[in-house]
């Protein structure tokens, strides 16, 4: 089979590639190149792979331009692909950088606003507790000097109690009043972020908890500012209840509050201070309080609210018009006289610096001592004096003791009270200082 196809492949060569010759005249010679079949077929396979090396090249250089632009239209995609991912990854990095950004200050400025306003209210509890510290211990001191005879407390509950019938309507607390406005006042500054998306949540959290922490505050200052205010009512009627006015005796209050102390340019405050301005409206209120309660306090430890005697002793003679012990006749008492046993210590009734401490004629062995706020007080009749002039005492300090000297008729000591040189009633100071203030 196979030789057939071969002999058929001859013939058909033989046919195509016939013995040729190929005549060529040059110079009037003429010379000849014969080819055979087989050369022929050689140069046409010659031909036909030259053929083939220039289709080939062809197509491939066409081919590979098409190549080459593709791959630079899939470059050119890629590149655009990554600048987009790029600008998207900045995008979202400056969104974050943005909300931390955003977060960060608004955290630094809900805590400045927190730790001012505690500051301001660690300083006001502190200076409140001061204040009522020195009340406390004014009331134990005066209470143990007892009433006019001597007499104890017979109340044991309370610190201090109505002298005077109380307000027909009581004072609404402002507490429940306060409650409601620190809970609107705190949404305030919440709802400035309700369009910002992105910090939005994060700061509402935040400042969730701060709002409850205002309001906490808020409630605190009121409460300080209510026990102030509920204190200085008590403290004006301890005043008015010894026949003083309290606005004869008190100096306007000194802002000693230093963490409230401000300065500078008015500047109206914007909506973002608006909720920090309210608190310190409030703050600065209740320091005003505390200042005005201080100052009412400094002026009621001075005042002469106790008994000349701390002992047993027995009230013998009242203010005003009486016999005279010694002539039957009536006369003018400026002051009242305690009778006990010879040697008795004398004490001070309140603060103040010895005016004078020696004999003056019909008081025998006597000492004054200056209180402040145009009060005076003067012991008389005792056996010994134990100060100097010029000598500072405080509430219960000896001043001397029990005797008769002078115009007397029995150990006793006679004790008066001045307001601006005009003698009132001692008795009324005592029961104030007895009654008001109890243990």
């Amino acid at each position: 089979m196979s030789r057939r196809s071969g002999n058929k492949m001859k013939r058909v060569l033989g046919r195509l590639f016939k013995e040729r010759q190929i005549y060529h005249r040059s110079d009037g010679v003429v010379h000849f190149i014969s080819m055979s079949a087989k050369t022929q077929v050689a140069l046409a396979i010659v031909a036909l792979a030259a053929l083939l090396w220039v289709a080939y090249s062809s197509v491939n250089v066409v081919f590979k331009e098409q190549i080459i632009v593709a791959k630079e239209q899939e470059r050119l995609v890629l590149q655009t692909n990554l600048s987009k991912r790029l600008t998207d990854a900045k995008r979202a990095y400056d969104d974050v950088s943005y909300l931390n950004n955003t977060i960060e200050r608004e955290f630094d400025q809900t805590m400045d606003d927190i730790w001012s306003r505690h500051r301001a209210l660690s300083n006001m509890v502190e200076r409140k507790a001061s204040v009522d510290q020195g009340l406390l211990e004014q009331a134990s001191n005066l209470s143990a000097a007892g009433g006019p005879n001597g007499q104890q407390p017979t109340n044991a509950n309370r610190v201090m109690i109505d002298i005077t019938p109380g307000e027909p309507t009581p004072r609404q607390s402002r507490i429940s009043v306060l409650k409601k406005e620190a809970a609107l006042e705190s949404s305030m500054r919440r709802q400035r972020f309700q369009n910002e998306n992105l910090a939005a949540d994060a700061i509402d959290s935040m400042e969730k908890a701060s709002a409850e922490l205002y309001a906490e505050q808020i409630l605190l200052l009121a409460s300080v500012e209510e026990k102030a205010t509920r204190q200085i009512d008590d403290l004006e009627r301890v005043i008015s209840s010894t026949g003083i006015s309290a606005s004869n005796i008190l100096t306007p209050a000194k802002i000693s509050n230093v963490m409230l102390a401000q300065g500078g340019p008015f500047i109206e405050p914007g909506q973002e201070n608006s909720v920090q301005s309210r608190f310190f409206t409030h703050a600065n209120r209740t320091a005003a309080k505390i200042d005005k309660l201080a100052a009412m306090q400094k002026a009621v430890s001075h005042l002469p609210l106790s008994s000349p005697l701390t002992v047993t002793r027995r009230f013998t003679s009242g203010f005003g018009i009486r016999r005279d012990p010694i002539n039957g006749r009536h006369s003018s008492h400026h002051g009242i006289d305690f009778a006990a046993p010879w040697a008795s210590p004398v004490t001070a009734t309140g603060i103040g610096i010895v005016k004078y401490a020696g004999t003056r004629s019909g008081w025998g062995r006597m000492v004054e001592i200056d209180h402040g706020n145009g009060f005076v007080t003067r012991y008389a009749h005792m056996s010994r004096i134990t100060v100097k002039a010029g000598q500072k005492v405080k509430l219960h300090d000896k001043v001397g003791e029990l005797g008769s000297s002078g115009r007397s008729t029995g150990p006793h000591v006679h004790y008066e009270i001045l307001f601006r040189n005009r003698p009132v009633n001692p008795r009324r100071f005592i029961e104030a200082g007895r009654y008001v203030f109890e243990s």
